[in-house]
């Protein structure tokens, strides 16, 4: 393909065998989207050396082609081939039809992908081309100016910057706003002296006109000249060459050189009829051509069709099948999800049961055994408080008989009353494991004593009871349960000892 493009304006010929070559490879690997860039490649050449007709004929097929494939970017350079195509020949309102089309498509690949900016670049550029030659040089302007959608179009080269200046410099021209129209145009021709491009016969011409504005018809004559050796000797942009030797022969006549003004203005005539005889005759071939391609389009939409319709058919008693097959594994996995579902709720709630059974044996278990140890407690506590009303009464007759040893019996006692009370609140513990861990947590500003008193209200004892295990007097445990009101913070009403009791 390359190859082909390369070879194009120097020889045809070979260009066009080379693309003939492509286009029987990607058809046998069937690439719907290379057989339509070879088409339109072919189409380009095919309209460098006049033969309109093979151009349209390929482009149409190109265009027939596009719509079965992916590729939008391909179906927007086939608009704008056929678009310029109809062009040439004037047919305004097809060729409008073709541009707007591409604008489409290239504004929703745009908006896909950002990045993608080449295609709307193209359709703004070739219809700046169409208003300029219209002579709506203001429309001109703006579509030249949307070329340049972001800051990242020109970094990315996808507006070839002199085309553009060179495009603009000339609607500046048409305008009579020679000093722009001379900046952007000199800088056009700057950039691409030595670069082979083909609308280098546009900028020359552009300027050769510039001149001839200024009044400098030596220098209009230079570079329309130049322009007419590029078409001549590099095959480019014939269809120019008409225009340029025209006005070649107007800027003689200025000179007042009538005889070459005369001959350049005949040679000018002469391309022109030949070129209107090349297009009358392609529009004559296009009719039949047309009126072919149509039938054989025709034809094939109503094979398409036809296969269209037995692929829906199969698909549609594939679908069904695929339906069936489906709701029927569904239907299956259904029942089995809940088959296994009610087996599992069933031994959940087996387990939830035997959980619950074996709880409440345990909270029955716990709760007989906390009973009975704490009855055990009770009477050890009980038999601590008969020891200790047995051992006042030994005190004090040991303090009456002999006064002597009662300070040493007294200490004795104090301090195995003490080991006893350990002894028992060891037992409580044991008894009672969360019972201070709870006492602590919520209710961290009891003292130690005071945590004692809740023990013992927790059992039950009574004022006096409680005086005798911690050896104190009444009062003071009147005192210590008021404090432990106050720091747990209860009302007047509530209840110390059933507080303690559901701790």
């Amino acid at each position: 393909m390359q190859r082909a493009r390369g070879v194009s304006k120097k020889n045809p010929q070979r260009s066009l065998k080379i693309a003939r070559t492509c286009l029987e490879y990607f058809e046998a690997k069937n690439d719907t989207a290379m057989i339509s860039k070879c088409l339109m490649d072919m189409s380009e050449t095919q309209k460098v050396i006049g033969k309109y007709s093979l151009a349209f004929d390929n482009l149409w097929e190109a265009q027939y082609l596009s719509n079965f494939t992916n590729y939008d970017n391909t179906k927007q350079e086939v608009h704008i081939r056929l678009a310029k195509l109809y062009a040439l020949f004037n047919m305004d309102k097809e060729s409008m039809e073709h541009f707007q089309a591409s604008l489409a498509i290239s504004k929703d690949l745009y908006f896909e992908d950002e990045s993608n900016t080449r295609p709307l670049v193209s359709s703004y550029m070739n219809l700046a081309l169409r208003e300029r030659l219209q002579g709506n040089y203001f429309e001109a302007l703006k579509y030249l100016d949307s070329c340049l959608i972001n800051d990242e179009i020109v970094e990315n080269k996808h507006v070839d910057m002199p085309f553009l200046d060179a495009e603009r410099g000339y609607v500046m021209l048409k305008l009579d706003r020679l000093n722009e129209a001379s900046k952007y145009l000199h800088s056009s021709f700057k950039h691409t002296k030595d670069v082979d491009v083909p609308y280098r016969t546009n900028i020359n011409m552009f300027l050769g006109e510039l001149y001839e504005r200024k009044g400098e018809l030596d220098s209009a004559v230079f570079y329309f000249n130049k322009s007419l050796n590029l078409i001549e000797l590099r095959n480019y942009r014939s269809d120019l060459k008409a225009d340029v030797l025209f006005k070649l022969s107007n800027v003689f006549f200025k000179k007042n050189l009538d005889t070459k003004a005369y001959l350049y203005s005949v040679k000018s005539q002469v391309v022109s009829d030949s070129l209107m005889d090349i297009k009358n005759q392609t529009n004559s071939e296009l009719f039949e051509i047309k009126n072919t391609y149509l039938k054989s389009i025709s034809e094939k939409n109503a094979q398409l069709a036809k296969q269209q319709n037995e692929i829906a058919e199969n698909k549609e008693i594939q679908w069904r099948l695929k339906m069936i097959s489906a709701f029927a594994i569904l239907l299956v996995i259904v029942l089995s999800i809940i088959y296994r579902m009610r087996m599992k709720l069933k031994r959940t709630l087996m387990a939830k049961r035997e959980a619950e059974i074996t709880s409440e044996l345990k909270e029955e278990q716990n709760r007989t055994e906390i009973a009975a140890k704490s009855k055990e407690l009770t009477s050890y506590a009980l038999q601590l408080i008969d020891k200790e009303k047995d051992i006042d009464e030994l005190l004090d007759v040991l303090k009456k008989e002999s006064p002597s040893n009662y300070k040493s019996m007294s200490y004795r006692y104090k301090k195995g009353a003490k080991d006893l009370w350990d002894s028992f609140n060891l037992r409580f513990t044991e008894v009672n494991d969360e019972f201070y861990t709870k006492l602590k947590e919520k209710h961290p500003d009891l003292s130690i004593t005071e945590r004692k008193h809740c023990a013992l209200i927790k059992l039950k004892f009574g004022t006096k009871e409680m005086a005798r295990i911690l050896n104190i007097v009444p009062h003071s445990i009147h005192i210590s349960r008021s404090r432990i009101r106050k720091k747990i913070g209860l009302q007047r009403n509530d209840s110390l000892e059933d507080y303690i009791a559901n701790l």
